[in-house]
């Protein structure tokens, strides 16, 4: 079958509309590639940064409570994906280290307290969007046992 221009261009509205839909992925970038500044805690467990808005460029403060998207798991810090993690009941004190969270973690069962620490930029999980900042990705799981050995644990 022969294919000329004139059908080769009938599709090409529909490629322009599909393609709309992928475009709005650029808008969400990542906490460290968002040219973030001022990235703090505050209540020891609620990310403050002031961003640049990846649709329009425009600098925007930012609060995202970060218990919707960490959990402590025996001393540990970990993503959790559907947003109950509520580590800060038992990490404290906390603080951001540039875009690495670190805290002294409780381990459970009266053994104590660990350090614990998430670089933010690395697991992709921290989504700046137009206007907001969300917990966005599942990546972090991923990267998470990158390199890591997995230990059993009893809950």
């Amino acid at each position: 079958m022969k294919t000329n221009f004139t059908s080769t261009l009938a599709f090409l509205p529909l490629l322009a509309f599909v393609s709309a839909f992928e475009v709005s992925d650029v808008y969400k970038k990542t906490l460290g590639n968002s040219a973030c500044t001022n990235i703090h805690l505050t209540d020891g467990h609620v990310l403050h940064a002031n961003c640049e808005d990846p649709g329009y460029g425009k600098r925007m403060d930012v609060d995202l409570d970060l218990n919707q998207c960490f959990a402590n798991y025996l001393g540990t810090l970990n993503f959790a994906p559907h947003g109950n993690g509520g580590f800060g009941g038992s990490c404290s004190p906390c603080q951001m280290v540039g875009t690495k969270l670190t805290c002294q973690c409780l381990i459970g069962g009266n053994r104590g307290t660990k350090y614990s620490e998430v670089e933010l930029n690395d697991w992709n999980v921290i989504q700046v969007e137009q206007d907001s900042i969300s917990c966005a990705s599942n990546e972090g799981i991923e990267k998470r046992a990158v390199g890591k050995q997995a230990r059993s644990f009893i809950a």
